[in-house]
């Protein structure tokens, strides 16, 4: 081997190495985009949105509520009924909420209302139940207010 190649096969590598650690240094310190704490459709942080407007719901004031908005038969609705039924069995008894079912568009919406009165999240059914029972473990989480 000839002493230039050994000399530029020490310079590509010092090269590739230098490349490697400023990459690694610049990755590390570059802010990470910061994941949605909860998983619906729309989010909200506590206090910008108030719950609509619904009697059932004024009772509920310092509890967790999930909020049903559907058209009287609409399509999917038992399936929507068993999948939050399922959902709300699978949390702890102090972390479940209180079920509101209400009329609303034909396509259901749920919505999570914090104890604040507040929603926090809504979904478009049909939804992954795994996001709704996450959000609502994260609810109730929350501190009091």
């Amino acid at each position: 081997m000839t002493p230039r190649r050994v000399v530029l096969g020490i310079a590509v590598a010092l090269g590739a190495a230098g490349g490697l650690l400023v990459y690694s240094l610049r990755s590390s310190a570059a802010p990470r985009p910061a994941l949605p704490e909860l998983h619906g459709q729309q989010t909200w942080a506590p206090g910008v949105h108030p719950a609509p407007a619904l009697p059932a719901l004024r009772s509920f004031r310092g509890r967790t509520a999930l909020v049903a908005l559907a058209a009287p038969r609409c399509p999917g609705c038992a399936q929507l009924r068993a999948e939050l039924a399922s959902i709300v069995r699978r949390l702890p008894a102090a972390d479940r909420p209180r079920v509101v079912f209400a009329d609303g568009p034909r396509t259901p919406i749920v919505l999570l209302v914090d104890r604040a009165g507040d929603e926090r999240t809504g979904y478009l059914f049909p939804f992954p139940p795994a996001f709704v029972e996450g959000d609502l473990r994260i609810l109730a989480a929350e501190p009091r207010p």
